[in-house]
């Protein structure tokens, strides 16, 4: 497919963009999509699942990215609530609003929303750097492209720890990376930097994602922590015959370990780009990076043991089907770490219109497939429509795949799920039933222990499941996928065990649940290539 890099370039550096300028137009103070901020206001849970884990937040000043950190950070029990280390109140967030879904609030709470994140979230660096009884936590910095990174795949995240975050655009301050900041002042150097593994196109995830797997990972460490194995780089490859395909991975993932200039200004080479693009394809067109992606896919594929999961030879055997109809923004968070880790495609139905400054431009290199809108008009043909789409996909995949459900913590928000109404039109109707039906099915399987698997089990287990190949199918923000998709599932996904959760959890944000889920498949499904 060709594209006119014309398209590709955005004429502007990243750093001239506010990360959220202004609200999405048709803002709503009821929106469905945001029910799930009811639960902030009863305020930071008591019980948590790591006592000495704190997160520090340079960058999320948008309302997005603030409250989906807010939500990942309960959602996986850190100690106290998230640091917003760059500004001093809740009310410095861009873009943020009063919502009024929420079923017992009081006029404050409408008005002000300053007044519920404030206990659910802190403000400032001081607290965060200089308080006593933090003063003996390790600083542990999550950076992309810097000298000292890690991949936290060959390293334990486990608590007690201070995780710094970096603004999405500009990565982590340098006072925590270097002993000295920019101005020459001393700074805060952490202890350890680590960095996500990505095999995309782009630079980098989305920050709350990052955030996202970073937390994981320090879960299973600290809670699991036989149930991964550190991967190290071994000679294998160069014994098997494979160094030049070795040799060219590793020059592809080097960059995650060298200090990348931030501006044109910095460097007198040609490592800087307008867009936000992996440095190897740093100045070549689009074509030119097609090409080079393309390339490096079918290296990865030699060199991973993919026979397993796949029965063609050009595919990693993990794919992705969601349903693009009301919740199109975190779509675009999924085709982002769709690009980032090892999926094949990305299917998705409903609305054809995708969120393309969500995907930074992934959908160049990683097209979603579009398989029209959905059929509801009765039983017979909402089956036969699913049948194709699994077809469709066993197509690509070269033999049969389970589907299995993510389940995103959502489970509160899906029992809001209304009864028939009798009085409806037939197609209303028909999409109440099968939201009613699809509830039944997933509350009597996510009982079922035998049905339900978990990022957190061992690497066999995961690996053992997924022979075959693995078709993930995404729910949208507290709505299940339709009941004829959903009861072909084989398997419930979930992060954490059931019972893990912290409890008051509000789930997590569909994006960054797709992202830790894809990221641990991926690993564990070809840890070959995780090496790199």
């Amino acid at each position: 497919m060709m594209f006119s890099s014309r398209l590709l370039h955005l004429r502007r550096t990243v750093r001239e963009f506010r990360q959220a300028s202004a609200p999405p137009r048709g803002f709503l103070r009821d929106d469905p999509l945001t029910r799930w901020s009811e639960r902030l206001l009863n305020g930071w849970p008591n019980r948590c699942l790591h006592s000495h884990l704190f997160v520090g937040l340079e960058g999320c000043t948008s309302a997005f990215n603030a409250m989906n950190s807010i939500r990942t950070c309960m959602h996986f029990g850190t100690t106290f609530p998230p640091f917003f280390l760059s500004l001093k109140r809740a009310e410095d967030i861009h873009s943020l609003h009063p919502r009024c879904t929420a079923r017992k609030t009081n006029s404050e709470d409408l008005t002000r929303p300053g007044a519920t994140l404030s206990q659910v979230a802190r403000f400032g660096e001081d607290l965060f750097l200089d308080d006593p009884s933090f003063g003996q936590i390790p600083l542990v910095a999550l950076e992309n492209y810097t000298n000292r990174s890690e991949s936290i795949l060959s390293c334990r995240l486990s608590s007690p720890a201070r995780i710094v975050v970096g603004h999405e655009n500009n990565g982590v301050s340098r006072k925590y990376i270097e002993k000295m900041d920019e101005s020459g002042r001393k700074g805060c150097r952490a202890e350890r930097v680590v960095y996500v593994p990505q095999y995309g196109t782009i630079s980098s995830l989305n920050v709350v994602t990052s955030m996202g797997i970073a937390l994981f990972y320090a879960t299973l460490d600290a809670r699991y922590p036989s149930a991964r194995t550190l991967l190290r780089d071994t000679k294998d490859g160069r014994e098997n015959g494979r160094g030049h395909e070795l040799d060219e991975l590793h020059a592809y993932q080097r960059f995650f370990r060298q200090q990348i200039p931030r501006t044109a200004a910095e460097c007198n080479s040609s490592r800087v780009d307008q867009r936000p693009i992996h440095p190897l394809y740093y100045k070549k067109d689009a074509t030119g990076i097609l090409e080079m992606h393309r390339h490096l896919r079918q290296l990865m594929l030699r060199v991973c043991s993919h026979g397993r999961f796949s029965s063609s030879p050009g595919r990693f055997g993990l794919f992705v089907v969601y349903e693009n109809e009301r919740d199109q923004r975190s779509f675009a968070g999924i085709v982002r770490n769709a690009n980032a880790f090892l999926v094949d495609q990305v299917l998705y139905f409903g609305r054809k219109k995708i969120n393309v400054v969500g995907t930074v431009g992934t959908q160049h290199y990683t097209p979603p497939v579009y398989l029209g809108p959905f059929v509801v008009e009765d039983g017979s043909d909402a089956e036969t429509w699913a049948t194709k789409l699994l077809q469709r996909v066993e197509l690509e995949n070269g033999g049969n795949i389970s589907l299995w459900f993510l389940d995103c913590g959502h489970a509160f928000l899906y029992m809001d799920s209304t009864s028939v109404n009798e009085t409806a039109e037939k197609p209303e109707k028909m999409e109440t039933r099968g939201s009613v039906e699809a509830l039944t099915w997933y509350n009597t399987h996510r009982a079922d222990p035998d049905f339900t698997l978990s990022l957190c089990d061992t690497e066999e287990r995961i690996r053992e499941t997924a022979q075959g190949g693995v078709v993930l199918l995404v729910p949208q923000e507290g709505i299940l996928p339709p009941f004829c998709l959903l009861q072909r599932c084989q398997k419930i996904l979930t992060l954490l065990p059931y019972g893990e959760n912290t409890e008051g959890s509000a789930g997590l944000p569909v994006s960054v649940a797709a992202g830790v889920a894809l990221q641990r498949l991926s690993a564990v499904m070809h840890p070959r290539v995780s090496i790199f």
